[in-house]
């Protein structure tokens, strides 16, 4: 059976925020004229202006790699029973995520996180994952197995700062200014409009995210010395621009 996974936008509807979910976080939209987005939710703050380059949530510590299966569980399974002792989990804190073996049997597999109810350390340390693939898991699972709980990137969307600590890396651009906790689509391939640092770019020149200080959501020049352990996200297109101006990208962060 096939299932769709983009949605086609009419000119405007990405520019369309609401406080209210409408579609599932890191669904895929593409515009007539191929522009690429994806759904987002903003974090607690504001993101403003448009045009900035964003990222998303950072990892929880506890729960990144290392969680350990409390049982075992053969291959069509579609629950996980892992062990998260000393942090809590609100109701579907993970929803949309992701679960990564990242050790022992299954190591390298992901399963998509359907839902978990809310879990209390204090009383149980055992948290029941529902995986959202009808065959269930590919490889029997033994006490073993260890797991890293992953959210789905594109929650809690934020400005980010490449002179501090990316949390995902570049996730896309905003398309409006961004109601802190709403829901949007941000930009991630074709031609975007993204706020420009100091080191301005040229025609032809590839892009990156600004490691300077002060320059959180721009671009820079990706061949600055700075830069050289990222990826470039585009190529400058048209003028020039000058520092904390917008320029004409074609952006190429995920197609």
């Amino acid at each position: 059976m096939a299932f769709p996974t983009t949605i086609y936008l009419s000119y405007g509807m990405e520019k369309v925020e609401t406080s209210e979910q409408k579609q599932k976080l890191g669904t895929r939209a593409e515009l007539p004229d191929g522009r690429v987005f994806y759904y987002a939710k903003a974090a607690a703050t504001a993101i403003t202006p448009a045009g900035k380059i964003v990222d998303g949530i950072a990892a929880v510590a506890a729960h990144d790699m290392d969680v350990t299966a409390t049982a075992a569980h053969s291959a069509g399974d579609t629950t996980i029973s892992i062990e998260v002792p000393t942090t809590d989990l609100t109701k579907d804190q993970y929803k949309d995520g992701y679960l990564i073996c990242n050790d022992g049997p299954g190591q390298g597999e992901v399963y998509r996180i359907k839902s978990h109810p809310a879990h209390d350390a204090s009383a149980d340390n055992t948290v029941i994952i529902t995986i959202d693939e009808p065959d269930g898991i590919r490889t029997a699972l033994t006490t073993s197995s260890l797991f890293g709980l992953v959210y789905n990137p594109y929650t809690n969307i934020k400005i980010i700062d490449g002179d501090g600590t990316m949390t995902t890396g570049p996730l896309g651009v905003t398309t409006i200014p961004v109601t802190a906790s709403y829901y949007c689509w941000i930009q991630t391939a074709g031609i975007a409009s993204v706020l420009s640092g100091a080191a301005v770019a040229v025609v032809g020149d590839a892009i990156g995210v600004s490691q300077a200080s002060g320059e959180s959501g721009a671009f820079d020049l990706w061949d600055a010395s700075s830069e050289e352990d990222t990826a470039p996200i585009g190529t400058a297109m048209t003028i020039p621009s000058v520092d904390t101006d917008n320029q004409v990208v074609m952006l190429n962060i995920r197609n």
